[in-house]
Formats: C-alpha cells, structure tokens, sequence
C-alpha cells in the first residue's frame, strides 16, 4: 500500500479538482458540443486532454521515490504521458486560438503547418527520453530528476500558449472586447508554471490550465453575447 505524504495529497487534491472543473464543464456546456461548431470541438479536446494530464500527473507523484519495480515503471509511464498530452494541450490550444481568434472562424488550410514542427519534433523527443532520459528520468529507487532537455521542452510549450493569448490579446484590442480583463485569463496558467518550476514539489500545471482554459472559452463566450446585446438595444 502507498504511503502518501502531505505533498503527495496536496497534488492528487488539485489535479482532482482540474478534473471536476473539466467534467463540470462539459456537462454543462454539452448543448455546445451537439452544435458540431469548430470552436466547441477544439474547447472540448481542451478539456479532454487536461483531464489526461491530471491523472498521469496523479500518477506520476504518488508513485514518485518508490523503490518497486513497477511502481518505478509507472512513474516512468505517467510522467511520459503528463509531457506528451503537455504537448497536444500546447499546440491544441494554439490552433483553438489561431482558429477562433485571428481566423475568425474560418477553415485553415489542410496540412502540417510550420509553426506546429517544433511542437511534433518535442512529442517524438519525449518519447525518446523513455529510453535515453535526456529529458527526465527516474533512478531505481523511484526518484525524478530532470536533465538538460527539460528547460527547453517547457520554453517549446511556453510558447505555444504564449501565442494564443497574444492571439486573445490582439483579437479582443481591435474588437474592443475588454469587458473581463486578459490577465484574469492568464493568471491561472502562468501561475501554475510559476509554481512548478520554482516550488517543483506541488503541481499546478493541471488546475491551472483547466481555469485558464476555461476562462478564456466560457469569458470570451460572455463578452460576445454582452456587446451583441448592447448593440442590438442602440
């Protein structure tokens, strides 16, 4: 039986609760998904994949300074899938920014785009890692360390969501869409990265995405409906 220590539960509560908001979310937004628009399906694979990081981030800390054999190649497994779904959330994230936000909802074109090279190039990258550890590994008795790869791998990521709140930021400038202020939006990720670089012993990266995540869709949403509302009254 694992024997959690206080860091441990801390981290399974906020991962928890970046499930429950995803699953709220959902259930409460499923008229949206029936509607089968472009913008929705992005916002809902948004949700999807943070749910995936919540978990194998639970699975990654419980399991973490376990000397077992499996428990070793757990840790392994779930902090392999936490970096690899980072790494779709980041780019999906971007491409429901792109497709919302400067597109205006237009279809783009068909096909892998540059700006997506980095982001594929860091996916196969990770998965190497699981037999070179250039990014992280686990030791035989359970412990993480990371190595030269992992700054940039998380500066790959960074800028993917970087770009779509830049893509926010501009959209909401010239549309005049400033009813929420942007940094409500960004407060939640950005301080969950902060955290997880600079405390590194409770994660945030899952709770903080989901709110964000959140914020941005179910905010800009609002702000929409409130100035057509406004608009139609003049």
């Amino acid at each position: 039986m694992l024997s959690l220590t206080h860091i441990n539960i801390a981290t399974i509560i906020l991962d928890t609760s970046a499930v429950i908001i995803a699953c709220g979310i959902l259930g409460e937004t499923r008229f949206m998904r029936r509607s089968g628009r472009k913008a929705d399906v992005l916002f809902f694979r948004l949700l999807l994949l943070t749910m995936v990081l919540a978990v194998s981030d639970i699975g990654g800390y419980i399991t973490e300074n376990r000397a077992d054999p499996l428990l070793v190649k757990i840790q392994l497994f779930s902090m392999s899938l936490f970096y690899l779904t980072f790494v779709v959330l980041s780019m999906s994230w971007f491409d429901y920014c792109l497709y919302k936000f400067k597109n205006e909802q237009r279809e783009p074109e068909g096909g892998v785009k540059a700006v997506h090279i980095p982001g594929m190039i860091t996916f196969a990258v990770i998965i190497l890692n699981i037999f070179t550890g250039i990014i992280f590994q686990v030791d035989d008795r359970g412990g993480y360390h990371r190595n030269f790869l992992f700054i940039p791998m998380y500066l790959v990521l960074i800028c993917y969501i970087a770009a779509g709140f830049v893509m926010v930021g501009k959209y909401r400038t010239v549309r005049k869409k400033k009813l929420i202020p942007l940094w409500l939006y960004v407060m939640p990720v950005l301080l969950s990265i902060v955290i997880t670089f600079f405390v590194g012993e409770v994660s945030m990266a899952a709770i903080g995405t989901a709110i964000s995540i959140a914020f941005t869709h179910l905010g800009t949403m609002n702000e929409v409906a409130e100035i057509s509302i406004r608009e139609t009254g003049q």
